[in-house]
């Protein structure tokens, strides 16, 4: 399913391209998305005959978008572009074309000699121990909000969801709040844990051990969590549980953002940074881990957004490229890279500390190490009616 959907999302953005040449170009990026299934399928453990099904799924998929009309939009800027499309004339009208048709089989053909170029280097092989699997299925949602957490920060998790995590609480406004663990050998914690998942029904927790050295993991897992059960949103949030986020300012950027291109990560840019060689540091990165001098441009990790076919684009290529334990480093850096998915800088998120008040963040969309009782306060003056801020 997921192969098939990030097939089937960048056929959707070929759509909007007036020239064949153009057209010829994305058509091969598309091999990103079935080169990467049919190399999964070659290494996974699923049995020769549901491997075949989901393969045969995969090319359904791309038949059934260029004849089918197009489903009803996730949020309004999915409207406004289809909306557009059907004006200039670029959706398809239901008859097949003859050299679309050519090109893809053209295109199938180029896959399946490719498909044993690449090595799984990261199998992923961590299960569930509470997954809310539902949370997108039977709703539009716009955007999900993703929060890694550390698994004792139970007041950080609360003070999220009574914050600007109570966005997500109004059906009307198209969003799901998640928060993701690893797992601990602290049976208490862990009793809390599975009381707090029965409860608020917003916690995906993996097998890996809750560990900062294990932040690439859960971040992983959110890219994951979005791949194969929020497939059809448009947006992703990816959040530190010290983070506010002002949720308004965020969608507003993101819809315009989405307006110039369907595939980015953005967030608070590191151009040009060069890896810690000196031990002891909490950064450091032996040669051995990572030789080259710097890293690519990347985005801080206390808070990014990204589409989501950018986040279904990193989770596979993490198949391929071995991991770091640096997460923003690994996924909006090394993985975007690999996957060409630009990152574009907002001024707007801060990974610095900022003076907790309103009307400091009634311009900004994030702002790093806040307690809960910082991000009540943020919230509550944000959200005063008779808020006055000085120009």
């Amino acid at each position: 399913m997921l192969y098939s959907c990030l097939f089937r999302r960048k056929f959707e953005c070929c759509a909007r391209l007036s020239s064949p040449r153009n057209a010829l170009l994305a058509i091969a990026i598309l091999s990103v998305a079935v080169y990467s299934t049919m190399t999964a399928l070659r290494t996974g453990s699923a049995a020769p005959a549901k491997k075949l099904t989901v393969l045969r799924e995969v090319f359904r998929n791309v038949s059934r978008t260029a004849s089918a009309p197009r489903h009803v939009s996730a949020s309004p800027v999915a409207d406004a572009k289809a909306q557009r499309s059907s004006q200039n004339g670029s959706v398809s009208d239901g008859k097949d074309s003859p050299v679309l048709e050519a090109i893809l089989a053209r295109f199938k053909s180029r896959v399946a000699t490719a498909v044993h170029s690449r090595r799984v280097v990261n199998t992923h092989p961590f299960g569930y121990i509470h997954n809310a699997p539902e949370a997108c299925t039977s709703r539009s949602i716009e955007i999900m909000f993703g929060v890694p957490s550390r698994i004792d920060s139970f007041t950080q998790r609360h003070t999220i969801r009574q914050t600007w995590g109570q966005y997500a609480a109004d059906p009307n406004n198209k969003a799901v709040l998640l928060f993701f663990l690893g797992r601990t050998r602290d049976k208490g914690i862990q009793e809390r844990v599975k009381s707090e998942a029965q409860k608020h029904g917003d916690i995906v927790q993996e097998t890996f051990i809750d560990a900062y050295r294990n932040l690439s993991l859960k971040s992983i897992a959110l890219v994951k969590w979005a791949s194969l059960y929020c497939q059809e949103s448009t947006f992703v949030l990816k959040a530190d549980d010290d983070m506010y986020i002002n949720v308004h300012r965020l969608l507003s950027k993101l819809r315009t953002q989405f307006e110039k291109g369907p595939l980015f990560i953005m967030g608070t840019l590191h151009p040009d940074s060069k890896p810690f060689r000196t031990k002891g540091h909490k950064w450091f990165m032996p040669p051995s881990e990572y030789r080259q001098k710097k890293y690519p441009n990347y985005v801080s990790g206390t808070a990014y957004a990204m589409t989501t076919t950018a986040a279904m684009r990193l989770y596979v290529e993490s198949f391929y490229v071995r991991s770091l334990f640096l997460e923003d480093v690994y996924l909006t850096g090394i993985l975007a890279d690999k996957a060409s998915v630009p990152r574009v800088s907002e001024s707007e998120f801060s990974a610095q500390k900022i003076d907790p008040t309103g009307c400091n963040f009634k311009g900004r969309i994030s702002g790093h190490r806040n307690s809960p009782e910082e991000i009540r306060k943020i919230h509550v003056e944000l959200f005063d009616p008779d808020l006055r801020c000085k120009k």
